[in-house]
């Protein structure tokens, strides 16, 4: 009776875990909303001084490449700043950016401010999915993963209220400088929780991890428990880049396939420039509608998918989500001059994207690289994302100017080429240990 008791008791949460959960979640919503806030911002920051294609592309780049010295350097890091300091750190940065966006005054001032918010941007993205996963309890770790992505996408829809409110005014200095409110909610948030418990462990706080895994944690047993847990696992000698890239190339390339067709089946060309593709078609009236359908179906669509990922597994919705990509991005083509049309296929497009490749693929990253290998794996993997992402966004508007909404039979061609790849390549790991998928990658290259 005593062990039934017990058991229950383990599969509760400690409710201020959720408390600390959506304090820690404010690192995806700051990330999502300087993200969305450019892009009905766009058009009065144009019209303001006078962006060409280019210059379009390096304002809305210039947070993305900011966040990779910050990957870097914090990767370098992480074993010497515990994980809730370096939010700190970021929500403070976050609030300078918002400030130094408001009060630019030129686009060379501008670009610094975009650079300022991409180092919050990269802290925040990388430390704020690592801090919630190792705060969390065993039961809900995966669903606090997965909210933190809708957290990400909240922002962005949060972002696209704020600048569809501005727009008429061009008042896009409190679009941007609004990002200040939820960087001062973060960053208070983020003094007041606790430090990560298996950080603590592994630098020898064993007494002070204790003291925080007992307000996280419902039974002293799991606390005993996890503190074991966490010392066995930190006995594994972790992998260098010369491993990684050599016994482990495999996994690797595998996911440097999968970031590419992420990024290049072009999502952000729907999250950034929705109101400059719309405003090129002719459509400027339909732009501020399609800026919050790309924002309602990445927050619905993310919803919705929680259920799935471990229902139908992470490849099957990989290719559902790509192979469903395909139809909305050739409609946006062939009826570019129905804006009804054009508004609902970018709205099915965004929802496929966010159905499947955008929260599986944080999800499936972490899973398929070794033990040995995760952090150092997670921290490349992130980097390449952040630069394809910058790349694609730099050069988008110059596309966009030149061959204009046709770029869309591409992402569709790419999109149907990642469906062959996946069922071909990818490996499913739902209902599969960590351990059977390690043991998989070492038995096929043996």
């Amino acid at each position: 009776m005593e062990e039934v008791q017990d058991t229950e008791k383990k599969m509760k949460t400690a409710p201020i875990v959720y408390v600390f959960a959506i304090l820690g979640g404010f690192a995806g919503l700051l990330y999502g909303y300087d993200s969305g806030a450019i892009s009905l911002a766009l058009p009065s920051i144009t019209s303001a001084f006078g962006l060409n294609a280019a210059e379009k592309g390096l304002v809305v780049s210039f947070l993305l490449f900011g966040a990779l010295p910050s990957i870097v350097v914090f990767t370098a890091l992480e074993k010497k700043i515990e994980r809730r300091n370096v939010l700190i750190v970021g929500g403070i940065i976050f609030i300078i950016g918002s400030i130094m966006s408001a009060l630019a005054g030129s686009t060379a001032f501008l670009m610094f401010a975009r650079l300022v918010l991409g180092v919050a941007a990269g802290i925040a993205n990388m430390y704020g999915l690592i801090y919630l996963s190792e705060l969390a309890p065993k039961n809900i770790r995966g669903l606090m993963s997965s909210l933190y992505q809708l957290s990400v996408n909240i922002g962005i829809l949060g972002a696209y209220g704020v600048g569809a409110y501005n727009l008429a005014n061009n008042a896009w200095r409190w679009t941007l400088g609004l990002g200040v409110v939820p960087a001062v909610i973060f960053t208070v948030g983020m003094i007041c929780s606790p430090q990560s418990p298996r950080w603590l462990i592994r630098d020898g706080q064993i007494d002070k991890a204790r003291r925080v895994l007992k307000k996280v944690r419902v039974t002293d047993k799991e606390v005993e428990d996890e503190i074991t847990d966490v010392q066995n696992s930190l006995k594994t000698k972790e992998a260098g880049l010369g491993e990684l890239f050599g016994k482990f190339r495999p996994v690797l390339t595998l996911l440097f396939v999968l970031t590419a067709f992420q990024v290049f089946t072009g999502i952000n060309a729907a999250v950034y420039y929705a109101p400059e593709i719309f405003h090129n078609l002719g459509l400027a009236h339909a732009s501020i509608i399609a800026d919050f359908g790309v924002g309602a179906a990445l927050v619905i669509s993310t919803f919705v998918s929680l259920p799935f990922i471990d229902r139908l597994g992470r490849k099957k919705l990989l290719e559902i989500s790509l192979g469903g990509q395909v139809l909305p991005a050739i409609a946006m083509c062939i009826w570019s001059n129905n804006a009804t049309i054009a508004v609902i296929s970018i709205f099915l497009y965004v929802f496929m994207f966010g159905f499947g490749l955008g929260p599986v693929f944080w999800s499936y990253v972490p899973e398929i690289l070794p033990l040995k290998a995760r952090a150092l794996g997670m921290g490349v993997i992130t980097f390449t994302q952040y630069l394809f992402n910058a790349l694609f966004s730099l050069v988008f508007p110059i596309i966009l100017e030149a061959i204009g909404i046709n770029i869309f039979y591409f992402f569709a061609a790419l999109s149907l080429f990642a469906v062959w790849y996946i069922h071909k390549y990818v490996l499913e790991t739902k209902g599969k240990s960590l351990e059977e998928i390690e043991s998989y990658w070492e038995q096929k290259e043996a």
